[in-house]
Formats: structure tokens, C-alpha cells, sequence
């Protein structure tokens, strides 16, 4: 059996699942196995895929319709034999030694999740989430509040190791946008000890250089309902996180609204209205919330004064109010 089971969600990919997969055999822990789980696509994913599993025989692919991502993770849960399991979204990539990193740290540290840093990468940039070296050993409501902070690290699926029985009774939601964000918190809190290395060795790809690199849709107030749940889980069962919690509630309401007055053909709609009262309503509590930036509490100011001079604002600093980490 393999030490470790990486699943990847593949879905219209193509100029990117080369370079992923390839980072993920060429691992310097080499006793993987990879489960490619095709949801549905229409390029030449599928070819690749079968390619790679015609040439290792660590690869598994399964073609499926597509679903979303949650199902294509979903999926490759049931398929995985390790006692560990990464996942590795289709157009990131991973140093050569990250996953033998996060294995010695767990076994070293008999932890059940162990994580990495990571890299935020751009066109011309790579920039590091936490730039100090840092390891840390927590239980799991210092971990939940690290990951609520987003400093060190995040809610994010990717760039961790988990003992698969984490997942046991707890899988990611089935037609919804932040998957990440519903479901990471929970496993977070289930772990009893979590290593934390800050050496990034996982490179996130963001595809653009803003939040403008795709409209507003409905659905992208999936992640207020995500955080909604995660401050009443938060309250009813580690209280002393409440205010990480808040944070990360009225910081989704930020990411939506951006979303939604950046949007190529924006106007003016009772959603939009809608959440600009809520952060209106709820500037001053954001205010006297340490874990907002400078930046962030400026542009609530501003927002109270004027829609259209944020949205000029927003425009001039783009991805600096915000990172996409949920």
C-alpha cells in the first residue's frame, strides 16, 4: 500500500495538468499513489490523464460527469488506499520534496494533519503567504484559529497532509462554491496535534493578476453561507475563537462585494445593496477588529463615503486589499 494518496481534480486543464502531474511523481517520497479524477472534460485532459497512467503505474484515473469540484475530491476519498492523503488542485504544483516534508513532519510529530507553506504565484511573481521559517506543534483549536487568521496559513485543502480517517464522516459540499471553507475548519477542529512547517512548497496558481479575472456570479455567496456555519460551529464549540470568526464572516461579505462592483458588466442589483448595507452597517465593528489590515479598515472608510470612490480605489490596488485564501 502506498504511504501517501494524492488526489487531483481535473477538469479543462489542459495547459496545466502536465506540469502538475509531473511535480507530483517526481516527488522525492516516491511510495504515491496519484488518483486523477477527470470531472467531465471536454479538452484534452482526458488524453493526458490516461497517458500518465498508461506510463505509471501509481496513476489512477477515473473519468466521471461533471459535478464540481467537491464530488471530483468526494470521488477520489472513496478511491484512496493510503492511511494519508494530499490533495492537489489541477493547475498548481509542488516542489520536489514537499510531500516527503509533510510526511517525516507527521510521523516525526505523530500529528494528523501536516502542513506546508505555500507560494502565491502570478504572471511574473511568486510571493511567499508567510515569509518567516517558522514550526509550529498545536492542537486543534490553535490550528482552527491560525487558519481563521489566514497569516500563516489557511483554510485551504492543498499544501497539507491528512490522516484520511479525518474525512471519515465529514465530506466536502456537493454543488457549492468555498468548498474549502465549509469543510477544512471542521477537520481542523477534529485533529488532536497539527504540524505546521513554513518552508513553501506549494505553488498556488492564480490565473490573472485580480479578483477581475471573472464576473460576480450568484453562487459566489457561497462563502458567506460557509462562514456563516463555521461562526455558529465556532461559537458552540471553541467561543474563545468567536472574533477569528466574525473576521472571517464580514471578510467573506469584502470578497463578495469586490467580486461583484469589479464585474465587467456591474449594476446595480438588490444583492448589491443588500451587502453594502451589511458592510456599512458593520464598519465599525471591522474597525475595531485587529485582524483587518490597515488597508482593508481604509477601504471600509471609504466605502461609508463612497461606492464609486471604492470601486476607483479597488481598481488602482487590486489584489493588495485581499487574497484569495478562503
Amino acid at each position: 500500500m502506498a504511504k501517501i494518496s494524492v488526489i487531483v481534480p481535473v477538469y479543462r486543464v489542459e495547459q496545466y495538468i502536465e506540469k502538475c502531474v509531473n511535480s507530483i511523481l517526481s516527488q522525492t517520497l516516491a511510495d504515491i499513489e496519484v488518483i486523477l479524477v477527470d470531472d467531465g472534460s471536454l479538452d484534452n485532459c482526458v488524453k493526458i490523464c490516461d497517458t500518465f497512467a498508461n506510463k505509471d503505474s501509481r496513476v489512477k484515473v477515473l473519468h466521471k460527469k461533471n459535478e464540481g469540484l467537491s464530488a471530483a475530491r468526494n470521488t477520489g476519498l472513496t478511491l484512496a488506499e493510503s492511511e494519508y492523503i494530499s490533495f492537489v488542485d489541477s493547475d498548481d504544483y509542488l516542489a520536489e520534496d514537499m510531500l516527503e516534508l509533510l510526511y517525516n513532519n507527521m510521523i516525526k510529530y505523530s500529528a494528523d494533519i501536516s502542513i506546508c507553506g505555500l507560494y502565491d504565484c502570478y504572471e511574473d511573481k511568486k510571493i511567499p503567504q508567510y515569509a518567516k521559517n517558522e514550526l509550529l506543534i498545536v492542537d486543534n483549536k490553535e490550528a482552527l484559529r491560525l487558519a481563521l487568521e489566514g497569516e500563516k496559513f489557511s483554510v485551504n485543502a492543498v499544501n497539507k497532509l491528512y490522516k484520511k480517517n479525518l474525512f471519515d464522516k465529514i465530506s466536502f459540499p456537493e454543488g457549492k462554491l468555498s468548498e474549502d471553507a465549509f469543510t477544512i475548519p471542521k477537520i481542523l477542529a477534529k485533529a488532536e496535534k497539527i504540524v505546521f512547517d513554513s518552508s513553501p512548497k506549494y505553488y498556488y496558481v492564480h490565473r490573472g493578476q485580480s479578483i477581475t479575472t471573472s464576473n460576480f456570479k450568484r453562487n459566489d455567496f457561497n462563502v458567506v453561507e460557509a462562514y456563516s456555519e463555521i461562526l455558529e460551529f465556532v461559537k458552540e464549540n471553541f467561543k474563545d475563537l468567536t472574533k477569528q470568526a466574525e473576521f472571517r464572516l464580514l471578510w467573506s461579505y469584502t470578497y463578495v462585494f469586490d467580486k461583484m462592483i469589479l464585474s465587467k458588466d456591474f449594476y446595480i442589483t438588490d444583492d448589491y445593496k443588500k451587502t453594502l448595507c451589511i458592510l456599512r452597517a458593520n464598519t465599525l465593528k471591522m474597525l475595531r477588529n485587529h485582524f483587518f489590515s490597515l488597508k482593508r479598515k481604509v477601504a471600509m472608510l471609504t466605502l461609508c463615503i463612497s461606492p464609486n470612490l471604492y470601486r476607483v480605489l479597488l481598481k488602482y490596488e487590486k489584489n493588495k486589499f485581499m487574497k484569495l485564501n478562503y
